[in-house]
């Protein structure tokens, strides 16, 4: 049985995202039949943790992702701890207010899928 357009895989779409803003998102995947793997990059760069999902899916629902990335993953304000040691005629700096959230979408072609 060959599957219909509407449903053959042709895009693959990585998405990363803050633990705390993926949380609502993937909820929201589930409930709209997005199905993804969920891959856990936290510990590399940035302190906060992060999540990477691995989306594929028909061009004709790319559209469909990316509002609801927009709608869950907007960026934000918030006052995060700095590790800075001044000289000793500057003040210390204990927190910044930095913008923080949002996601990286990565979209790219697929020339075969196979589903087992």
């Amino acid at each position: 049985m060959q599957p219909s357009s509407s449903n053959l895989v042709n895009q693959l779409v990585f998405i990363t995202v803050s633990q705390r803003q993926g949380e609502d998102l993937m909820q929201a995947l589930v409930k709209e039949h997005f199905y993804f793997t969920k891959i856990d990059s936290s510990g590399l760069v940035f302190q906060e943790p992060n999540i990477c999902l691995l989306i594929g899916l028909n061009n004709t629902r790319f559209s469909s992702l990316q509002g609801l990335v927009k709608k869950y993953c907007q960026p934000y304000e918030e006052f995060i701890p700095v590790q800075f040691n001044p000289s000793t005629n500057l003040p210390s700096l204990s927190m910044i207010e930095a913008r923080t959230g949002g996601a990286l979408l990565y979209l790219l072609d697929v020339e075969h899928f196979e589903q087992f």
